[in-house]
Protein backbone atom coordinates (compact mmCIF):
# COMPACT_ATOMS: atom_id res chain seq x y z
CA UNK A 1 0.00 0.00 0.00
CA UNK A 2 1.47 3.28 -1.34
CA UNK A 3 1.59 6.01 1.70
CA UNK A 4 0.27 9.91 1.23
CA UNK A 5 3.79 10.85 2.88
CA UNK A 6 5.47 9.38 -0.03
CA UNK A 7 4.57 12.40 -1.77
CA UNK A 8 6.60 15.15 0.22
CA UNK A 9 8.17 13.79 3.05
CA UNK A 10 11.54 13.66 0.40
CA UNK A 11 11.05 17.07 -0.74
CA UNK A 12 14.75 18.41 -1.46
CA UNK A 13 13.31 22.27 -0.94
CA UNK A 14 12.43 21.39 2.67
CA UNK A 15 14.59 18.38 3.62
CA UNK A 16 18.14 19.13 1.72
CA UNK A 17 21.09 18.66 3.97
CA UNK A 18 18.64 17.51 7.13
CA UNK A 19 17.79 14.41 8.69
CA UNK A 20 13.96 13.35 8.17
CA UNK A 21 12.12 12.24 11.68
CA UNK A 22 9.19 9.97 10.84
CA UNK A 23 7.41 9.18 13.88
CA UNK A 24 3.72 8.00 14.24
CA UNK A 25 1.26 5.51 16.54
CA UNK A 26 3.01 1.44 16.14
CA UNK A 27 1.87 -0.54 13.94
CA UNK A 28 1.08 2.32 11.56
CA UNK A 29 3.11 0.75 8.57
CA UNK A 30 6.57 3.51 9.39
CA UNK A 31 8.24 0.40 8.98
CA UNK A 32 7.39 -0.87 6.26
CA UNK A 33 7.02 2.47 4.43
CA UNK A 34 10.72 3.01 5.26
CA UNK A 35 11.78 -0.33 3.75
CA UNK A 36 9.88 0.08 0.61
CA UNK A 37 11.43 3.53 -0.08
CA UNK A 38 15.09 1.89 0.20
CA UNK A 39 13.67 -0.94 -2.07
CA UNK A 40 12.90 1.72 -4.59
CA UNK A 41 16.77 3.19 -4.49
CA UNK A 42 18.16 -0.05 -4.52
CA UNK A 43 19.63 0.20 -1.00
CA UNK A 44 17.53 -2.51 0.65
CA UNK A 45 20.67 -3.30 2.80
CA UNK A 46 20.82 -0.03 4.76
CA UNK A 47 18.05 -0.25 6.89
CA UNK A 48 19.49 -0.39 10.37
CA UNK A 49 17.12 -1.53 13.41
CA UNK A 50 18.59 -0.64 16.95
CA UNK A 51 16.62 -3.16 18.37
CA UNK A 52 19.30 -5.52 17.17
CA UNK A 53 21.92 -5.52 19.30
CA UNK A 54 24.01 -6.17 16.40
CA UNK A 55 23.46 -2.48 14.64
CA UNK A 56 24.84 -0.78 18.62
CA UNK A 57 27.82 -3.42 18.59
CA UNK A 58 28.73 -2.63 15.45
CA UNK A 59 28.66 1.22 16.18
CA UNK A 60 30.35 0.88 19.17
CA UNK A 61 33.08 -1.62 17.96
CA UNK A 62 33.70 1.12 15.42
CA UNK A 63 32.00 4.72 15.43
CA UNK A 64 33.64 5.18 11.88
CA UNK A 65 30.95 2.18 11.15
CA UNK A 66 28.45 4.08 9.31
CA UNK A 67 30.35 6.65 7.71
CA UNK A 68 32.57 3.78 6.24
CA UNK A 69 29.44 2.72 4.74
CA UNK A 70 28.49 6.45 3.45
CA UNK A 71 32.02 6.60 1.69
CA UNK A 72 32.08 3.49 -0.12
CA UNK A 73 28.88 4.64 -2.04
CA UNK A 74 29.60 4.78 -5.73
CA UNK A 75 28.92 8.24 -7.03
CA UNK A 76 27.85 11.78 -5.92
CA UNK A 77 23.88 10.80 -5.24
CA UNK A 78 23.12 10.90 -1.08
CA UNK A 79 22.78 7.42 0.36
CA UNK A 80 19.40 6.51 1.61
CA UNK A 81 19.82 5.71 4.87
CA UNK A 82 16.99 4.20 7.65
CA UNK A 83 17.57 4.34 11.62
CA UNK A 84 14.57 2.74 13.33
CA UNK A 85 14.23 2.60 16.94
CA UNK A 86 17.47 4.49 17.47
CA UNK A 87 15.79 6.18 20.26
CA UNK A 88 15.83 2.96 22.48
CA UNK A 89 19.42 3.45 22.46
CA UNK A 90 21.53 5.30 25.27
CA UNK A 91 22.86 8.81 23.93
CA UNK A 92 21.13 8.68 20.85
CA UNK A 93 21.16 12.33 20.12
CA UNK A 94 24.85 12.22 20.15
CA UNK A 95 25.00 9.22 17.81
CA UNK A 96 22.98 10.82 15.77
CA UNK A 97 24.80 14.36 15.74
CA UNK A 98 28.09 12.62 15.37
CA UNK A 99 26.51 10.44 12.32
CA UNK A 100 24.97 13.46 10.87
CA UNK A 101 27.55 16.32 11.60
CA UNK A 102 30.60 14.46 9.85
CA UNK A 103 28.01 13.15 6.69
CA UNK A 104 25.19 15.44 6.17
CA UNK A 105 26.07 16.12 2.61
CA UNK A 106 26.39 12.45 1.66
CA UNK A 107 23.13 10.61 2.80
CA UNK A 108 19.44 11.12 3.34
CA UNK A 109 19.11 10.03 7.05
CA UNK A 110 15.78 8.48 7.48
CA UNK A 111 14.96 8.28 11.34
CA UNK A 112 11.36 6.27 12.38
CA UNK A 113 10.04 5.42 15.46
CA UNK A 114 6.77 5.94 17.64
CA UNK A 115 5.87 6.74 21.18
CA UNK A 116 9.69 7.29 22.14
CA UNK A 117 11.25 9.16 19.04
CA UNK A 118 8.13 11.54 19.54
CA UNK A 119 8.36 12.26 23.30
CA UNK A 120 11.76 12.97 23.44
CA UNK A 121 11.85 14.95 20.52
CA UNK A 122 8.91 17.01 22.26
CA UNK A 123 10.67 17.35 25.31
CA UNK A 124 13.88 19.30 24.49
CA UNK A 125 15.98 18.69 22.08
CA UNK A 126 19.68 18.66 20.95
CA UNK A 127 19.07 18.54 17.69
CA UNK A 128 17.50 21.15 16.65
CA UNK A 129 18.35 22.39 12.99
CA UNK A 130 19.36 19.14 11.74
CA UNK A 131 16.12 17.44 11.02
CA UNK A 132 11.95 18.32 10.05
CA UNK A 133 10.05 15.77 11.61
CA UNK A 134 6.84 14.13 9.86
CA UNK A 135 3.53 12.43 10.93
CA UNK A 136 2.54 8.87 9.99
CA UNK A 137 -1.17 8.43 10.74
CA UNK A 138 -3.76 5.87 9.95
CA UNK A 139 -4.94 4.96 6.46
CA UNK A 140 -7.04 7.76 4.77
CA UNK A 141 -9.46 7.11 2.17
CA UNK A 142 -7.28 8.16 -1.01
CA UNK A 143 -4.43 5.42 0.72
CA UNK A 144 -7.38 2.19 0.71
CA UNK A 145 -8.30 3.85 -3.30
CA UNK A 146 -4.87 4.18 -4.16
CA UNK A 147 -5.55 7.76 -5.87
CA UNK A 148 -3.64 10.66 -4.37
CA UNK A 149 -4.72 12.68 -7.65
CA UNK A 150 -7.12 14.90 -5.43
CA UNK A 151 -5.43 15.13 -2.60
CA UNK A 152 -4.96 18.86 -1.21
CA UNK A 153 -1.21 20.23 -1.10
CA UNK A 154 -2.85 24.17 -0.57
CA UNK A 155 -4.50 25.36 1.61
CA UNK A 156 -6.83 27.79 -0.26
CA UNK A 157 -9.66 25.90 -1.99
CA UNK A 158 -10.62 25.26 1.94
CA UNK A 159 -11.12 29.64 2.39
CA UNK A 160 -13.57 29.15 -0.42
CA UNK A 161 -16.78 27.27 -0.53
CA UNK A 162 -17.08 27.39 -4.35
CA UNK A 163 -13.83 25.94 -4.96
CA UNK A 164 -14.28 23.24 -2.24
CA UNK A 165 -17.24 22.05 -3.73
CA UNK A 166 -16.26 22.27 -7.63
CA UNK A 167 -13.11 19.84 -6.73
CA UNK A 168 -14.75 17.60 -4.88
CA UNK A 169 -17.58 17.73 -8.07
CA UNK A 170 -14.81 16.05 -9.65
CA UNK A 171 -14.84 12.63 -7.69
CA UNK A 172 -16.79 9.96 -9.12
CA UNK A 173 -15.25 6.69 -8.26
CA UNK A 174 -16.60 3.72 -8.15
CA UNK A 175 -15.83 1.22 -5.08
CA UNK A 176 -14.94 4.36 -2.51
CA UNK A 177 -18.29 3.81 -0.42
CA UNK A 178 -17.41 0.47 -0.02
CA UNK A 179 -13.53 1.57 1.35
CA UNK A 180 -14.89 3.88 3.83
CA UNK A 181 -17.44 1.52 5.33
CA UNK A 182 -14.30 -1.13 5.29
CA UNK A 183 -12.34 1.88 7.38
CA UNK A 184 -15.15 2.67 9.42
CA UNK A 185 -15.69 -0.86 10.82
CA UNK A 186 -11.48 -1.87 10.76
CA UNK A 187 -9.39 0.57 11.34
CA UNK A 188 -7.03 2.66 9.09
CA UNK A 189 -4.01 0.68 10.19
CA UNK A 190 -2.91 -1.60 7.58
CA UNK A 191 -2.85 -5.08 8.84
CA UNK A 192 -6.51 -5.18 10.30
CA UNK A 193 -7.47 -2.95 7.07
CA UNK A 194 -5.75 -5.08 5.00
CA UNK A 195 -6.77 -8.33 6.48
CA UNK A 196 -10.88 -7.09 5.81
CA UNK A 197 -11.70 -9.55 8.38
CA UNK A 198 -13.72 -8.50 11.65
CA UNK A 199 -12.41 -11.10 14.06
CA UNK A 200 -8.98 -10.46 12.91
CA UNK A 201 -9.70 -7.00 14.09
CA UNK A 202 -11.42 -7.44 17.25
CA UNK A 203 -8.53 -9.54 18.07
CA UNK A 204 -5.66 -7.40 16.79
CA UNK A 205 -7.78 -4.78 18.72
CA UNK A 206 -7.42 -6.32 21.85
CA UNK A 207 -3.68 -7.09 21.66
CA UNK A 208 -3.07 -3.64 20.13
CA UNK A 209 -4.50 -2.22 23.28
CA UNK A 210 -2.56 -4.52 25.50
CA UNK A 211 1.04 -3.89 23.87
CA UNK A 212 0.59 0.10 24.23
CA UNK A 213 -0.35 -0.32 28.29
CA UNK A 214 1.64 -2.74 29.18
CA UNK A 215 5.19 -1.78 27.53
CA UNK A 216 5.02 1.68 26.26
CA UNK A 217 3.27 3.39 29.27
CA UNK A 218 5.92 1.27 31.19
CA UNK A 219 8.73 2.56 28.77
CA UNK A 220 7.70 6.24 28.68
CA UNK A 221 6.41 6.73 32.31
CA UNK A 222 6.70 5.30 35.77
CA UNK A 223 3.20 4.37 35.83
CA UNK A 224 3.13 0.82 37.70
CA UNK A 225 -1.28 0.84 37.81
CA UNK A 226 -1.79 -0.59 34.26
CA UNK A 227 -5.05 -1.74 36.09
CA UNK A 228 -6.26 1.67 36.19
CA UNK A 229 -5.18 2.90 32.84
CA UNK A 230 -6.88 -0.15 31.35
CA UNK A 231 -10.08 1.07 33.25
CA UNK A 232 -9.60 4.24 32.23
CA UNK A 233 -9.39 2.89 28.70
CA UNK A 234 -12.83 1.10 29.10
CA UNK A 235 -14.13 4.70 29.85
CA UNK A 236 -12.44 6.63 27.08
CA UNK A 237 -14.73 4.90 23.85
CA UNK A 238 -17.98 6.59 25.07
CA UNK A 239 -16.54 10.16 25.61
CA UNK A 240 -15.46 10.28 21.90
CA UNK A 241 -16.67 13.49 20.38
CA UNK A 242 -18.16 15.32 23.39
CA UNK A 243 -16.09 17.66 25.52
CA UNK A 244 -14.40 16.12 27.94
CA UNK A 245 -14.05 16.22 31.42
CA UNK A 246 -11.36 14.94 34.01
CA UNK A 247 -13.45 15.72 36.88
CA UNK A 248 -16.41 13.35 35.20
CA UNK A 249 -13.47 10.77 34.76
CA UNK A 250 -12.57 11.41 38.11
CA UNK A 251 -15.91 9.83 39.61
CA UNK A 252 -16.38 7.14 37.47
CA UNK A 253 -12.60 5.83 38.30
CA UNK A 254 -12.07 6.96 42.06
CA UNK A 255 -8.81 8.55 40.99
CA UNK A 256 -7.53 12.08 41.82
CA UNK A 257 -7.78 14.66 39.24
CA UNK A 258 -3.93 14.63 39.05
CA UNK A 259 -3.65 11.35 38.49
CA UNK A 260 -6.26 10.62 35.55
CA UNK A 261 -4.52 14.44 33.45
CA UNK A 262 -0.97 12.10 34.14
CA UNK A 263 -2.47 9.05 32.67
CA UNK A 264 -4.39 10.79 29.94
CA UNK A 265 -0.93 12.54 28.70
CA UNK A 266 0.81 9.52 28.48
CA UNK A 267 -1.63 8.07 26.62
CA UNK A 268 -1.49 11.13 23.88
CA UNK A 269 2.16 10.23 24.14
CA UNK A 270 1.77 7.11 22.81
CA UNK A 271 -0.44 7.56 20.12
CA UNK A 272 -3.81 5.81 21.43
CA UNK A 273 -5.22 9.22 21.73
CA UNK A 274 -5.23 12.64 20.89
CA UNK A 275 -7.59 16.14 21.79
CA UNK A 276 -8.47 19.35 20.68
CA UNK A 277 -8.42 22.28 21.90
CA UNK A 278 -11.40 24.92 21.91
CA UNK A 279 -11.02 27.98 19.32
CA UNK A 280 -12.82 30.85 21.26
CA UNK A 281 -11.29 34.24 20.23
CA UNK A 282 -13.92 36.29 19.19
CA UNK A 283 -16.81 34.44 20.40
CA UNK A 284 -19.07 35.56 22.38
CA UNK A 285 -19.59 32.88 26.09
CA UNK A 286 -17.32 30.36 24.47
CA UNK A 287 -16.03 27.13 25.46
CA UNK A 288 -12.71 28.13 26.26
CA UNK A 289 -11.31 25.15 28.60
CA UNK A 290 -12.83 21.23 27.56
CA UNK A 291 -10.82 19.75 24.95
CA UNK A 292 -12.49 17.25 22.87
CA UNK A 293 -11.35 13.47 22.89
CA UNK A 294 -10.79 10.87 20.34
CA UNK A 295 -8.67 8.01 19.22
CA UNK A 296 -6.30 7.53 16.56
CA UNK A 297 -8.08 4.31 15.75
CA UNK A 298 -11.92 5.73 15.17
CA UNK A 299 -12.75 2.09 15.64
CA UNK A 300 -12.71 1.90 19.54
CA UNK A 301 -15.29 4.44 19.17
CA UNK A 302 -19.04 2.20 20.07
CA UNK A 303 -21.85 4.37 17.73
CA UNK A 304 -21.79 4.37 13.85
CA UNK A 305 -22.43 8.60 15.12
CA UNK A 306 -18.99 9.68 16.91
CA UNK A 307 -17.09 6.84 15.28
CA UNK A 308 -17.59 8.40 11.84
CA UNK A 309 -16.86 11.93 13.55
CA UNK A 310 -13.54 10.73 15.04
CA UNK A 311 -12.84 9.58 11.66
CA UNK A 312 -13.14 12.87 9.96
CA UNK A 313 -10.90 14.05 12.92
CA UNK A 314 -8.20 12.17 11.93
CA UNK A 315 -8.42 13.05 8.37
CA UNK A 316 -8.33 16.38 9.39
CA UNK A 317 -5.54 16.19 11.82
CA UNK A 318 -3.97 14.71 9.03
CA UNK A 319 -4.53 17.30 6.44
CA UNK A 320 -3.40 20.11 9.52
CA UNK A 321 0.05 18.29 10.00
CA UNK A 322 0.89 17.69 6.12
CA UNK A 323 -0.17 21.43 5.01
CA UNK A 324 2.56 22.51 8.33
CA UNK A 325 5.24 19.45 6.90
CA UNK A 326 5.26 21.74 3.40
CA UNK A 327 5.51 24.40 4.68
CA UNK A 328 2.28 26.50 4.21
CA UNK A 329 2.10 27.94 7.96
CA UNK A 330 1.37 26.66 11.49
CA UNK A 331 -2.09 24.59 10.83
CA UNK A 332 -4.14 23.44 14.29
CA UNK A 333 -7.87 21.40 14.02
CA UNK A 334 -9.57 22.63 17.47
CA UNK A 335 -13.06 23.06 18.06
CA UNK A 336 -16.24 25.55 18.87
CA UNK A 337 -18.74 25.88 21.10
CA UNK A 338 -20.70 28.60 23.14
CA UNK A 339 -22.48 28.25 26.47
CA UNK A 340 -25.80 28.52 24.74
CA UNK A 341 -24.56 25.05 23.09
CA UNK A 342 -24.60 26.15 19.39
CA UNK A 343 -21.47 24.33 18.23
CA UNK A 344 -19.07 23.16 15.59
CA UNK A 345 -17.05 19.79 15.28
CA UNK A 346 -13.96 21.17 14.06
CA UNK A 347 -11.94 24.96 13.21
CA UNK A 348 -9.11 24.50 10.85
CA UNK A 349 -6.42 27.16 11.96
CA UNK A 350 -3.87 28.54 9.76
CA UNK A 351 -1.09 30.74 12.23
CA UNK A 352 -4.06 31.32 14.71
CA UNK A 353 -6.74 32.81 12.45
CA UNK A 354 -9.52 30.30 11.47
CA UNK A 355 -9.55 29.05 7.83
CA UNK A 356 -13.11 27.24 7.95
CA UNK A 357 -15.60 25.28 10.29
CA UNK A 358 -16.49 21.59 9.66
CA UNK A 359 -19.13 19.44 11.31
CA UNK A 360 -20.04 15.68 10.54
CA UNK A 361 -23.15 14.62 10.39
CA UNK A 362 -24.10 10.73 9.67
CA UNK A 363 -27.30 11.78 7.41
CA UNK A 364 -29.28 15.27 6.58
CA UNK A 365 -28.42 17.25 3.59
CA UNK A 366 -30.00 20.44 5.42
CA UNK A 367 -27.21 23.24 6.47
CA UNK A 368 -27.13 23.12 10.44
CA UNK A 369 -28.11 26.62 12.09
CA UNK A 370 -24.81 26.53 14.19
CA UNK A 371 -23.02 25.93 11.08
CA UNK A 372 -24.50 29.16 9.55
CA UNK A 373 -24.14 30.83 12.99
CA UNK A 374 -20.40 30.97 13.31
CA UNK A 375 -19.75 31.36 9.54
CA UNK A 376 -21.40 34.52 9.78
CA UNK A 377 -19.36 35.42 12.70
CA UNK A 378 -16.06 34.36 11.62
CA UNK A 379 -16.61 35.44 8.08
CA UNK A 380 -15.32 32.05 7.17
CA UNK A 381 -16.60 28.91 4.79
CA UNK A 382 -18.56 26.06 7.11
CA UNK A 383 -18.95 22.28 5.33
CA UNK A 384 -21.10 19.65 6.37
CA UNK A 385 -19.78 16.65 5.91
CA UNK A 386 -22.39 13.92 5.55
CA UNK A 387 -21.79 10.19 5.34
CA UNK A 388 -24.85 9.53 4.04
CA UNK A 389 -25.18 11.71 1.06
CA UNK A 390 -24.38 11.73 -2.67
CA UNK A 391 -24.61 15.04 -3.90
CA UNK A 392 -22.48 18.11 -3.42
CA UNK A 393 -24.50 21.28 -2.90
CA UNK A 394 -23.56 24.91 -1.96
CA UNK A 395 -25.84 27.10 0.06
CA UNK A 396 -26.30 30.70 0.55
CA UNK A 397 -24.08 32.18 3.48
CA UNK A 398 -20.86 30.58 2.31
CA UNK A 399 -21.69 27.30 3.23
CA UNK A 400 -21.72 23.66 1.26
CA UNK A 401 -22.74 20.06 1.95
CA UNK A 402 -20.31 17.70 0.80
CA UNK A 403 -20.52 13.67 0.96
CA UNK A 404 -18.26 11.99 2.91
CA UNK A 405 -16.59 10.21 0.27
CA UNK A 406 -15.55 13.32 -1.85
CA UNK A 407 -14.21 15.45 1.10
CA UNK A 408 -12.10 12.46 2.61
CA UNK A 409 -10.20 11.79 -0.67
CA UNK A 410 -9.24 15.60 -0.67
CA UNK A 411 -8.32 15.63 2.78
CA UNK A 412 -6.48 12.58 2.80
Amino acid sequence: MERLVQKYIFDPEMNAGRMIFLTGPRQVGKTTFAKNWLARQGAGDNYFNWDDPSVAREYKRNPLFFKNIIDSRPGKAPLPLVFDEIHKVKNWRNILKGIYDVSKENMTLLVTGSARLGWYRKSGDSLVGRYFSYQMLPVGLPEAANDFSHVLMDDRPLAATGKLADAARQIDEPGLEEKLSALLSLSGFPEPFLKNSPRFYTRWNAEYKSLLTREDVRDLSRISDIKGIEQLLEILPSKVGSLFSVNSVVEDTGYHHATITRWLDVLKGIYLVFTLRPWHKNIIRSIRKENKLYFFDWSNAPDSGPRFENLLAVSLVKLAARLTEIGLGAFEIMHLRNKEKQEVDFVLVKNNRPVALFDAKESGCDIARSGIYFSRLLSIPYFQIVRNCRKVEVFPGDCAVIPATKFLMLTG
